[in-house]
């Protein structure tokens, strides 16, 4: 992740509710080198900006697996 470009602001918009980039499901994070927390887009292959990841999100948007099926789908 550490050498994706940025996804770029105009590609985002701003967001109040529970579909931000966090809760999407091609959301990823991980560390760098230095142990710096990287936050980005599976989908796009970018980083996302610090603290975008709380306040927007994209068209991409898309809900996580669990949020549709559940944490144990095979148990319903």
């Amino acid at each position: 992740m550490e050498e994706w470009g940025f996804v770029e602001d105009r590609d985002l918009q701003g967001w109040k509710g529970s579909c931000l980039c966090m809760t999407c499901q091609h959301f990823a994070y991980g560390i760098d080198q230095h142990c710096r927390t990287l936050v980005g887009c599976n989908a796009r292959q970018k980083q996302l900006h610090q603290g975008d990841h709380l306040t927007k999100r994209c068209h991409l948007w898309a809900p996580t697996w669990q949020k549709e099926h559940g944490w144990a789908p095979e148990a319903s």
